[in-house]
């Protein structure tokens, strides 16, 4: 059982992402034990990956790849103060320089929806003016039928007046056309008669002067 319950702990160490405690450097060896080789410094807030547990010791691989052995006194499994300060520090300065840009865009934003709120209440309006006509002509329908009664009269009224101006462009032309006719026969009667006149006055005077001959 005590076995099952070391191998349980080992697993849920191993794998965990730990780091080096505040404010300290420490020592990675090359075993588990103050007698064994120091490989390397490890500054407060080095990160690293727990690859097996032995006593009092981890041993660790670096993210950038090295591995050795370090106490786990010196280890925790937060981030440093140091370092969660020095990131809420950056991200305070990156809304600091971002905040200009930031009321530039509310201002640009509150322009445009006083824009459409001027608009809406434009539109408010034409719908009110709409409906009011839509109101007006559903009164207005209810004497349909009458307009449509009257302008079926004054088109039949009007079909019988372009009827009637027909006979009467065509009688017209039909009394041009007699009138015509009746001067050409005026006109060629008093040429014949002349003609007939002269004929008749020519003879009466050859006929007195063959008489005073004789």
């Amino acid at each position: 059982m005590a076995l099952i319950f070391v191998f349980l702990l080992c697993g849920q160490i191993h794998g965990r992402t730990l780091y080096v405690t505040d404010e300290l450097s420490i020592t990675m060896r090359t075993g588990p034990s103050l007698q064994h080789r120091v490989v390397r410094m490890l500054p407060s807030g080095t990160a690293f990956q727990v690859q097996e547990e032995s006593g009092d010791y981890y041993r660790v691989r670096t993210t950038d790849g090295n591995e050795g052995w370090v106490l786990k006194q010196y280890t925790m499994d937060r981030t440093p103060r140091k370092m969660v300060i020095s990131q809420l520090e950056s991200d305070i300065s990156e809304l600091r320089e971002s905040l200009p840009a930031s009321e530039q865009k509310a201002a640009e934003l509150e322009k445009e929806n006083h824009e459409l709120r001027t608009k809406l209440q434009t539109i408010e309006h034409e719908f009110d003016e709409l409906s009011q006509r839509y109101d007006t002509l559903l009164e207005d329908s209810g004497n349909i039928d009458g307009i449509k009664q009257d302008l079926e009269r004054a088109t039949r009224s009007l079909e019988h007046k372009e009827v009637h101006i027909m006979h009467l462009e065509q009688e017209n032309q039909e009394l041009r056309s007699q009138k015509n006719i009746q001067w050409f026969l005026a006109g060629g009667g008093t040429i014949a008669f002349t003609a007939l006149l002269g004929f008749i006055l020519g003879r009466v005077q050859r006929k007195q002067a063959r008489r005073i001959n004789y």
